[in-house]
């Protein structure tokens, strides 16, 4: 072993060897940066999301026990109706505010979901 040469590296080598590394670290630095910052923008749609949907699941439920309550107000002026002339004339104007009412339900509904769908997806363009 005595015999070897001795193995010595070129400076220039050795330059360019730590450079190589250095931009190595700032490439994978940068992946990671931008990977973290991917994955906080999910995090917060997907919060955005859950919100919206939580919301959107009380507005269905307050509806609904809206329409319980209609229901039951409508049962009640049906069993006081003094006739069926009355009777008619009740059903017939339970059914028309309930098609407005579902109406005007949908349109808000549908305009809630296309706020919420803009709003998460906006932060993927972002």
């Amino acid at each position: 072993m005595a015999d070897m040469p001795k193995f010595e590296v070129p400076e220039q080598m050795r330059e360019f060897a730590d450079k190589s590394v250095d931009q190595a670290r700032k490439a994978f630095d940068s992946f990671l940066s931008a990977s973290t910052q991917a994955i906080s923008g999910l995090e917060d749609n997907a919060s955005k999301a859950q919100s919206a949907g939580a919301d959107i699941q009380k507005d269905v439920l307050s509806f609904a026990e809206n329409q319980v309550n209609r229901a039951f107000d409508l049962a009640q002026k049906m069993v006081r109706a003094k006739d069926v002339n009355e009777l008619v004339s009740l059903q017939r104007s339970y059914a028309e505010e309930q098609m407005k009412l579902v109406s005007d339900s949908a349109k808000q509904m549908g305009e809630k979901m296309s706020e919420v769908a803009k709003d998460v997806t906006s932060g993927f363009k972002s």
